[in-house]
């Protein structure tokens, strides 16, 4: 019998393709199965198991350990992961309709909450260097809370995808002078509490909740995650109540135990962390050595950013050939970089494969006047997200569509971040950059082939 999926998976396992992406146990045969079949592990809220949403058992005590490791108030275990704790904390900071601050290089999750809630956004666009976003400053969030009133919560996306890190510490001040809650998706951050040599985790930097991914980071499964309450701007019974809508009533016990091994494995483990800081050391102090591909420095030192610069490779062809000569799979690219993500689950042997193959790409490459055009794309907001999903809709050609307001979400994926939002008024470099992913064969999402659907101004 054919199991489209299920044959997918293991032939995933039978091939030598080594994964730099995402989840971070990098599919070690060692896990919490210990050897059970999966099936053999998987049960519901029987007699002694507690419940996820009224926990008062071995689940509770779970949290709580996880709480005391993190440091919060109260933390949450996530089996949507990330997903589930920005739309709860996005829920319980805000009503219907209110004005929510939000850094215009969230994940899409931030936006179907602005969506759902009818929330009316206010982007803070971070500058641009090296074609990377920079890290949010406390001065640019003043800027606007100076100009916007009434804002009710702010939501900043640190690290980003490529390592960057806000200062989380500064803008909070700021946001709490207004008694404006500060909601951080540290969905790439979950390790940053396990070495120093990682950035301060904005769980003790005065946010008001954090929501992490522990799947992006750490050895847990997919789909597991966090979400912490710091402060007391949020309200621990609408955490709770929002977690119960957005979290099925049927949570794995598999994806919980995941989480409560993953937490303990890494607070137990010191060395782990301490042999994995010594080998990133050692591999990029080689790559630093490259004369035409470059290596980003990144506050997170575990992302490694490898900018293609002026060569005839973009990110996507990087990407192409470490797949298909090296057999290594990165987490993404972009058009003028791409990542490999790594964790503690990364021998020193897949390392040093990694970095012999990028100083011999390296090696056969030379400079060229190729110049990767650098995209700083601001889009005019006219309407919320819920206005424009709501409004008629037309279907028009993409290169005709500047000037329209966007009834679609259009994004790379990974990482999910959307160059254009339904409500927008589509510029002409978002159309540029658009057709750039498209000429790379990228994978967009939000196009229906060559068309683009946008608001219909004439009903």
């Amino acid at each position: 019998m054919n199991y489209p999926i299920y044959d997918k998976l293991k032939q995933l396992n039978k091939e030598d393709v080594y994964p730099f992406h995402m989840p971070g146990h990098k599919r070690q045969k060692q896990s919490i199965m210990e050897g059970d079949a999966v099936f053999a592990l998987d049960t519901t809220e029987i007699t002694g198991f507690d419940d996820l949403h009224h926990p008062e058992g071995m689940i509770k005590e779970s949290m709580e350990y996880v709480r005391h490791i993190y440091g919060s108030k109260e933390s949450y275990f996530l089996i949507n992961s990330s997903t589930a704790g920005i739309l709860s904390a996005v829920t319980a900071a805000c009503r219907y309709g209110d004005k929510i601050l939000i850094s215009r290089n969230c994940h899409k999750s931030v936006y179907h909450a602005i969506s759902l809630l009818g929330l009316r956004p206010v982007y803070l666009y971070p500058d641009i260097k090296q074609d990377i976003c920079t890290g949010i400053t406390s001065y640019q969030v003043r800027e606007i809370l100076n100009r916007e009133n009434g804002i009710k919560a702010a939501v900043i996306v640190s690290p980003t995808y490529e390592g960057i890190v806000s200062d989380i510490r500064g803008i909070a001040k700021v946001l709490h002078e207004r008694n404006v809650p500060l909601i951080v998706d540290e969905a790439h951050g979950a390790h940053f509490i396990f070495h120093s040599r990682f950035p301060e985790s904005a769980v003790s930097q005065g946010a008001d909740a954090v929501i992490q991914s522990l799947h992006k980071t750490l050895p847990s499964l997919t789909q597991t995650g966090l979400l912490h309450i710091c402060g007391s701007r949020i309200r621990k019974r609408e955490i709770e109540q929002a977690l119960t809508t957005f979290q099925s009533s049927s949570p794995s016990y598999i994806l919980m135990a995941s989480i409560d091994y993953c937490v303990r494995k890494c607070a137990g483990s010191p060395q782990l962390f301490e042999d994995y800081i010594q080998n990133l050391k050692e591999i990029r102090t080689r790559l630093d050595q490259m004369r035409h591909l470059k290596l980003l420095k990144t506050d997170d030192p575990g992302k490694l950013v490898i900018q293609t610069g002026n060569t005839d490779l973009t990110g996507k062809k990087l990407f192409d050939i470490l797949r298909m000569q090296y057999k290594m799979e990165l987490e993404m690219s972009e058009i003028p970089y791409a990542i490999a993500m790594t964790s503690i689950c990364d021998s020193r042997e897949a390392l040093d494969r990694l970095c012999s193959a990028l100083i011999e790409i390296d090696g056969s490459l030379k400079d060229t006047e190729e110049n990767h055009e650098t995209f700083n794309i601001i889009n005019e907001l006219v309407l919320t997200p819920y206005e424009a999903k709501i409004r008629d809709r037309k279907r028009i050609r993409l290169e005709q569509a500047a000037g329209e307001i966007s009834a679609e979400y259009v994004f790379l994926y990974p990482p999910g971040i959307p160059v254009i939002v339904p409500g927008e008024r589509i510029s002409g470099d978002a159309i540029k950059k658009i057709l750039k992913y498209r000429e790379q064969k990228m994978n967009l999402i939000g196009l229906d082939e060559e068309h683009i659907y946008t608001v219909d101004e004439r009903v």
